[in-house]
């Protein structure tokens, strides 16, 4: 429990011989899907054996560059409005977070855990709410935005195809229905606390537990007010952060090229990036193992990129981005559980 006796989401359960048996369903679903790609296997050893050490060295740097953005971005959602976190703190909240997410809570799951994490260091209600969502949005936003360049991209090469209306479709929905979600939020505020109600009142039935409604309407209040000191000139840095955690995701990606001897031009690389990114993260598949790969693989395919090579480059990306930030997230958790500052 929280200083202000508030209800605190408990860590997912541990492991047990159904997770164990979900995750081997997924990483054979992964192997599944990735196997087409290994017919030029090896080619592909051949180019992995020629990667240049100093390009993989500085995509790894800007891998860690792209988390620190991630925490520059959580610290400039909660620093105006409750007590400021560091960056590297921000970043180790957003890694733990996002491996809960992965390990089945999706979302909720990683909003839920950054919520609780910053309220054990201090953030009030509101602010920790913001703290977990509006990463959340602003990256998928961001996301978006690159996928729908992309897609531009693609269109202006002939490469049409029905996926790519469909995920061009997906990215305008994403950026619309997140931003109709807050404009209605703002605009329907004597609402926003019985949907509050409403819905905790339902997860709570659906854990047994009890519901306060007291502390419900409280952080509903410290939400909006955080939201509105947020509007009046507090978005500059949460934006720049989204940018940095994107941008030094996709510059990973383009070190991995010049390491493999392909360096791509930026339209090339942002057409490959964004729309496997948010297939990714719609799909229940674990951390959208398979899905990302295959799709980027083939992408970068279509634009002209060796298979050998995209499947080198895309699966170093992935254990970049992906496979080691989840797995020290994972190691994270009990130091970011030990931590307790309180919370006002």
């Amino acid at each position: 429990m929280t200083a202000n006796s508030e209800p605190v989401l408990p860590l997912p359960p541990k492991t047990k011989v159904r997770r164990y048996l979900f995750l081997l369903v997924v990483l054979g679903l992964g192997l599944y899907l990735l196997l087409p790609q290994f017919a030029h296997i090896q080619h592909a050893f051949q180019v992995a054996s020629t990667l240049k050490v100093t390009f993989v060295a500085l995509s790894s740097g800007a891998q860690i560059l792209s988390y620190l953005g991630s925490g520059y971005l959580l610290r400039a959602v909660v620093r105006g409005v409750g007590k400021p976190v560091s960056i590297v703190e921000g970043a180790l909240v957003t890694a733990g977070a996002n491996s809960v997410g992965t390990l089945g809570g999706g979302m909720l799951g990683t909003a839920g855990m950054t919520y609780l994490w910053l309220r054990q260091r201090g953030v009030n209600s509101g602010a920790a709410g913001l703290g977990g969502w509006i990463p959340i949005y602003l990256n998928n936003a961001m996301l978006a935005i690159v996928s729908l360049l992309g897609l531009l991209t693609l269109l202006l090469l002939n490469k049409f195809s029905i996926m790519l209306v469909a995920a061009f479709a997906l990215a305008v929905l994403i950026l619309g229905g997140g931003l109709g979600a807050l404009v209605w939020s703002l605009t329907h505020r004597e609402k926003l606390t019985p949907l509050a109600v409403a819905i905790a009142g339902f997860i709570a039935k659906f854990r047994r537990k009890a519901m306060d409604r007291h502390a419900i309407r409280l952080a509903t209040d410290r939400l909006l007010a955080a939201w509105d000191d947020l509007l009046k000139g507090g978005w500059r840095g949460p934006v720049t952060g989204a940018v940095m955690n994107i941008g030094f995701d996709m510059f990973t990606l383009a070190l991995l090229f010049f390491a493999a001897g392909h360096g791509v031009g930026v339209l090339v690389l942002v057409a490959g990036y964004g729309v496997p990114q948010l297939l990714g993260k719609l799909t229940v598949i674990l951390g959208g193992v398979g899905v990302v790969e295959t799709t980027m693989v083939a992408l970068y395919g279509a634009l002209g990129v060796p298979a050998a090579i995209g499947v080198v480059v895309v699966l170093v990306y992935r254990l970049f981005s992906f496979w080691i930030p989840t797995l020290a997230g994972i190691a994270l958790v009990p130091y970011l559980e030990h931590r307790k500052d309180g919370a006002d």
